[in-house]
C-alpha cells in the first residue's frame, strides 16, 4: 500500500500582502556554489518590481536556501517566484554542465498579516549569516538558550558576530547596515522605518541597534514560532479567516473567487492603452504612427516595456495592437529597452517619466 502524500500546506496570495519567501537546494544541496551563482540570482530578483510588480524589500543568499522578504502589488506572486526559480535553474545547469532540478520544488510564503512584524522579519533574514555554531548563535545554542541563563558572551565574541553581519556580502544588511547603496530594485523606506527615526542618520542608527540587539544578547527568537497554519504571521483570528478562504481552493491554492478579484482590481486600475500611447506621444513630441514608421524609433518598443513591467498588462493582450507586430518581435523589443535603458540616459529618462504616472 502506498503512503499517503502529506498535503502541501495552503498558500495565501493577497494583492499588496508582505511575505516571507523561502526555499532550499533539492535534496538541501547548494543552489550557489560560487559568487557568480548569486549574482545570476540576483540579476533575475532583480527584474521582479517591474516585470511583475513585486518590491522587494530584503534579502539574504545562504549556501543551500535564500530569504526573501517581498510585497506583490497583485496576486501574482507564484507567478513571479516560478519564473525566477525557473530562470535561474537554466542558467545554474548551464554553468555547471547539470540537469535536472536545483530547488526542492514548491517555494514556501508566509503572509505577514501584522505589518507591525515586517521590521522582525527583515532582521531575522538579517541575522541568518550569524545563526552559527562558530558564534554561539546556532540552533542548539538557541534550543540550550531557551532553558538555561544565557552566559556573558564577552566583548570579542560579540565584536565577532557584528563583523560576521557587516562583512556579509549577499544580504541586503549590506545597504541597511549603510556599507552600500541601495540599488534601484530594493525598495528600503518601510523597513528603515519600522523603528523609528526623524533622520536618515537617525534611522539607520535605530534599525542597527534593533538588528544587533539579539548578537549582543545572544538570544535569537525567531517569529516563525507564531505562525498560523504555516502560512500566516499574525492575529491568530485574522489568519485562520484566510486560511479558511484559501481552503476553498485547495491544498496550496487560492479562493478562485479572490484571484478573479484581484485580477478585475488590476485591469480597474492600470491606465488604458490608448492613454498610454497619448503619454508617450506627448513626451516624445512624436505621432504615434509616424514612430513605428521612423527607422530605428525605440519608442514602440519602450511603450510596449510600460506595458508590461509597470502597466500591469500581459505582452500577449498589447502586442496585437500594433499591426503586423509578431509575439516574438514584441518580447524581443522589451528586452532590447531593458539593455538599452542602461546606456541610453534619454530612454531611461523617458521610461521613469512615465512610470511615474502609472
Amino acid at each position: 500500500m502506498q503512503a499517503a502524500r502529506m498535503a502541501r500546506p495552503w498558500r495565501v496570495l493577497v494583492p499588496g500582502g508582505w511575505y516571507h519567501v523561502v526555499n532550499r537546494g533539492d535534496g538541501r544541496e547548494r543552489i550557489f556554489r560560487s559568487d557568480d551563482d548569486r549574482r545570476r540570482f540576483l540579476g533575475r530578483l532583480a527584474e521582479l518590481p517591474e516585470r511583475f510588480g513585486v518590491e522587494v524589500h530584503a534579502f539574504v543568499l545562504m549556501d543551500n536556501h535564500y530569504h526573501l522578504l517581498m510585497r506583490p502589488r497583485d496576486a501574482n506572486l507564484s507567478r513571479a517566484m516560478q519564473w525566477l526559480q525557473v530562470s535561474y535553474s537554466v542558467r545554474f545547469n548551464w554553468a555547471h554542465r547539470t540537469s535536472g532540478h536545483v530547488f526542492q520544488g514548491r517555494f514556501k510564503a508566509i503572509l505577514i498579516e501584522d505589518r507591525g512584524r515586517v521590521g522582525e522579519v527583515a532582521r531575522y533574514l538579517h541575522l541568518n549569516p550569524v545563526r552559527v555554531a562558530g558564534l554561539g548563535l546556532s540552533k542548539a545554542d538557541q534550543r540550550r538558550a531557551k532553558v538555561a541563563d544565557l552566559p556573558d558572551p564577552g566583548a570579542e565574541l560579540i565584536r565577532r558576530r557584528i563583523r560576521t553581519l557587516d562583512e556579509y556580502p549577499w544580504s541586503s544588511w549590506a545597504v541597511y547596515g549603510g556599507r552600500e547603496p541601495a540599488p534601484r530594485w530594493l525598495e528600503t523606506s518601510f523597513v528603515e522605518r519600522a523603528q523609528g527615526g526623524r533622520s536618515r542618520k537617525e534611522r539607520r542608527a535605530a534599525i542597527r541597534a534593533y538588528t544587533e540587539a539579539p548578537i549582543r544578547q545572544g538570544r535569537m527568537d525567531s517569529p516563525w514560532d507564531e505562525v498560523v497554519g504555516g502560512a500566516v504571521l499574525g492575529d491568530v483570528n485574522v489568519a485562520k479567516a484566510l486560511l479558511a478562504k484559501a481552503k476553498v481552493g485547495g491544498p496550496g491554492k487560492v479562493d478562485p473567487a479572490e484571484q478573479t478579484e484581484a485580477r478585475a482590481v488590476a485591469r480597474a486600475g492600470r491606465v488604458s492603452w490608448e492613454r498610454l500611447v497619448a503619454m508617450a506621444e506627448a513626451e516624445r513630441g512624436v505621432k504615434w504612427e509616424e514612430s513605428l514608421e521612423r527607422y530605428g524609433d525605440w519608442t514602440r518598443d519602450a511603450v510596449l516595456y510600460l506595458a508590461v513591467r509597470h502597466g500591469r498588462y500581459g505582452l500577449s493582450e498589447v502586442y496585437q495592437r500594433i499591426p503586423g507586430l509578431k509575439y516574438q518581435a514584441a518580447a524581443q523589443g522589451v528586452k532590447r529597452i531593458a539593455e538599452r535603458r542602461e546606456r541610453d540616459r534619454e530612454c531611461d529618462s523617458f521610461l521613469r517619466r512615465l512610470a511615474d504616472q502609472l
